[in-house]
Formats: structure tokens, C-alpha cells, sequence
């Protein structure tokens, strides 16, 4: 995750897609707080440099502050936390366990399936979760539901995943939440996240999303938890700081599934803009939650107000009679039933058999160094990292050929294969990578 050398902290994450933050914290004079320490971190819209016990004290100050704003939670309440394994939710966990020691929090994490990905985040969440001294329930979508998120792949969603995933995992947390009689569930969404949001809800005219976008949800159903956003005033940056400065156990991955979004797209304006004005996510936030959203309160009333009803099936809040989470798995396991399993990967063997009757082109996602130092007979190369700019020179094979991507070992191709199944290829990842299939 991070390393020094020559007194600068270099920051290596995967975060969601196959893309990577790589960032260097260097010496930047004495900490304005303590004015003793070597100062690593920059806050601009704060006008203060901080070391890095400085920063860890401001971090989990800030939380503390904003629980007890807001009024998220009492003493002797039980607080579940939705872990997944990701830089916010790890950081609010050990923030808030710092923050409220004697709280009792609980911790949850979804093992959604993911190849290559679900089962690394459990072992890091897993790790958090005894690092800091809380119980944690693991939900595994396969053994209890019969399914994963890369079965659906197989449906109409295979380009909206992030939307189908966010479905199921809020709808499993509060079932879990409700399980063990937990008073809120806390997520880590955080100041990025929630501007960004709003300001495209805002764009797309969608008023009640933006008045959903509260630091407190007040439950749709009685005896159901709270839900609250702990970090919403914390900048994403300084999420990926605390993980780091503390060596907290993160993902080493990113999500394959990771879809460049509007609100990805607004994030990186927003991020443009904050360079010429520091503050300018804070005002957003204000003027959203302290002029906009009662304005939006006020104009819905209780006759604006959608009806909202237990879902027959999983018991959960719905606007009609069966939940989205529940239509959407219904419409998978219809198609798994006529259709079979999804098949992501194939064997060399298979290749070559696939070779002699279709259309294959093969797609080497390993470095340019290594592409040319050995690769497969025929194979076009672009790197994992780069697939995001560069999957357009895929689309001439789109509708004519099937796409067997490949790397050393079979983690990252599956990755891009993926990505481009999400894109409406027929692709395919090599089992084993390169490695397995070179001759000694």
C-alpha cells in the first residue's frame, strides 16, 4: 500500500476499475498543528500542513464531530458497519472505532463472487475487522443466495453492474443490520461521493434523489436501522491518506467490474474546479443540504412522498410489490436456468479448438516490454492498465470476432474480460495466463 523512502510516503492503490492511484507525500515544512513534526499532508481548503499524527487526530476528530452533529447514533446503541474492503469503508471503521471506543460496532462484509477480487477483500476485511477489535459476518452470495455478481453478465445489466451490485448490497446490509438488531448502518460514502451525486441528480432533474442524499436516512419501514454517512464532509483523498499513514489492511485490486460513470465523469470536474477553488466541495454540500433539500421537502409534502411497502419476497422496503433486488435476481435465475452457468474462461486446449472454427483475436493485456519479449502467435497488445482509454481500437472485432484476452497468471485478463463483456464483447479470459501454457 505505501512505502518511504528519503523521508517522501508513496501511495499505491487499486482502487474500483482497473486503473491505479499512485501518489507521492513529500516533506512540505513543520505540521501547522504541533509545529514539531515533519508536515506530509496538504489541506488547502483548511490552509494547514499536517504531520502525520496531526492528520490522524484531525481525521477521526472530524468523524467524531459529524456523529455527533447529526446525531447519528447514542452511547449504547449497536452500530453496523458495511465494510467492503475498499479505502472509505475501511477508513470509517477504524475511524469510528477510535472515534467511539466503547461503541458496539459490528462489522459486515458481502463476498459478491467476483473472480479474482471477492475472496481477496474478505481476507483484508477479515484482518481490519481483528486489527481493530470488532466482530464481523461474512455473507457469502453464492452459498446463500445461489448466485454472484458476475452472473449477470449474463442479463440485460451486464452495463450496469455498479447499479445491480449497489441494489444487492443495500438490500443484504439492512437484512443483516435488521439480523442483529442493529440500530443504523453506516457507509462510507464520503464528500466526493455525495457532491458528485447530487450535482448529477441536479443535471438529470431527479429533485428526490438529491433529498435522499442525507447524512441521516430515517428508516422507510418501522424496525428497521438508520442510515448514516459518517464520512460526508471527509474529501475522498484524505480516506486513501488515513488507510495509508495507518497500513490499514485495503484491496491490492480494482473492481473489474468498475464502470466509468456521469458521476465519475462529475467527480473529475469537480476536481478541476476545487484546484482554482479549495473549499468548493464543502459549499456544495452546504448549499445542498441547507438550502436545497428543504426546499425539496417543503415542495413534496406528504402527498410527494412515494408509498413505500415490506417487499413480499425478502421483506425489505419496496414501491411495489416485489423490490428491485429481488425482480432483477428472478430475471437471472430464469436465464441461468435456460442458458447454464457464465463461462468467463477457457482453457489453451479450448483456444485451439475455438481457433479452428470461429473468428478469435487475442488480446495481450501484459506490459509492452513483456508483449515484446514473448506472446502468443497473433496477439495485439494493450495493457491492463491503458484498457480504459484504448478499448475502442477493439471495435472493428465487436460484432465479428470473439476476444481471448490473456496476461501472466490470469488475474488481470479476467479483469479486462470483463470490462469488455460489460462493453457487449464476446470475450473470454485465458485460464492460467501465459505462464502455464510456456514451453520450458
Amino acid at each position: 500500500m505505501e512505502f518511504r523512502l528519503d523521508g517522501i510516503v508513496h501511495i499505491n492503490y487499486g482502487k474500483c476499475g482497473i486503473g491505479k492511484i499512485n501518489l507521492e507525500l513529500k516533506p512540505l515544512g513543520k505540521c501547522s498543528r504541533c509545529k514539531k513534526n515533519e508536515a506530509i499532508i496538504n489541506l488547502a481548503y483548511a490552509r494547514q500542513r499536517l504531520c502525520k499524527d496531526c492528520f490522524n487526530d484531525f481525521f477521526v476528530n472530524r468523524v467524531r464531530r459529524v456523529v455527533e452533529e447529526f446525531r447519528m447514533f447514542k452511547p449504547g446503541e449497536r452500530v453496523a458497519v458495511a465494510v467492503s474492503g475498499g479505502k472509505d469503508s475501511v477508513a470509517l471503521l477504524h475511524a469510528l472505532k477510535k472515534a467511539f471506543p466503547e461503541q458496539d460496532i459490528y462489522a459486515f462484509y458481502i463476498n459478491l463472487g467476483i473472480k479474482y477480487y471477492s475472496d481477496h477483500l474478505e481476507k483484508k476485511v477479515i484482518e481490519l475487522a481483528e486489527m481493530v477489535g470488532v466482530p464481523i459476518e461474512i455473507y457469502n452470495l453464492k452459498e446463500k443466495e445461489g448466485y454472484t455478481i458476475d452472473d449477470f453478465l449474463l442479463t440485460k445489466y451486464k452495463n450496469k453492474m455498479c447499479s445491480v451490485c449497489g441494489l444487492i448490497k443495500r438490500n443484504i446490509f439492512t437484512t443483516l443490520a435488521v439480523r442483529v438488531n442493529a440500530d443504523t448502518v453506516a457507509t462510507g460514502h464520503n464528500l466526493d461521493d455525495t457532491v458528485s451525486t447530487m450535482m448529477s441528480l441536479f443535471f438529470a432533474g431527479d429533485f428526490e434523489g438529491i433529498a435522499r442524499l442525507k447524512p441521516v436516512l430515517k428508516p422507510l419501514i418501522k424496525g428497521q436501522p438508520r442510515k448514516i454517512k459518517p464520512l460526508i464532509t471527509t474529501p475522498e483523498i484524505e480516506d486513501l491518506y488515513y488507510v495509508a499513514l495507518n497500513e490499514l489492511p485495503v484491496q491490492e485490486c480494482g473492481c473489474p467490474h468498475g464502470e466509468f460513470t456521469p458521476i465519475k465523469g462529475m467527480k473529475k470536474w469537480l476536481d478541476e474546479m476545487e484546484k482554482e477553488q479549495p473549499d468548493i466541495k464543502f459549499r456544495l454540500l452546504s448549499v445542498f443540504r441547507r438550502k436545497f433539500i428543504p426546499l425539496v421537502d417543503r415542495g413534496l409534502g406528504e402527498e410527494g412522498v412515494e408509498e413505500v411497502r415490506a417487499c413480499t419476497v425478502c421483506g425489505m422496503p419496496s414501491s411495489s410489490e416485489i423490490c428491485s433486488k429481488c425482480r432483477r435476481v428472478m430475471e437471472l435465475m430464469e436465464i441461468k436456468e435456460r442458458r447454464g452457468e457464465i463461462k468467463m474462461e477457457i482453457t489453451f486446449e479450448e483456444l485451439e479448438r475455438l481457433r479452428e472454427k470461429e473468428r478469435v483475436v487475442l488480446l495481450d493485456v501484459r506490459d509492452r516490454k513483456e508483449y515484446e519479449v514473448y506472446t502468443l502467435e497473433g496477439a495485439i497488445n494493450i495493457p491492463a492498465d491503458e484498457i480504459q482509454k484504448r478499448w475502442k481500437e477493439l471495435l472493428k472485432y465487436k460484432r465479428t470476432h470473439k476476444v481471448v484476452v490473456f496476461c501472466n497468471a490470469g488475474r488481470s485478463s479476467y479483469a479486462v474480460a470483463v470490462k469488455l463483456r460489460n462493453l457487449g464483447f464476446d470475450a473470454y479470459s485465458l485460464k492460467g495466463g501465459i505462464i502455464s501454457h510456456i514451453q520450458p
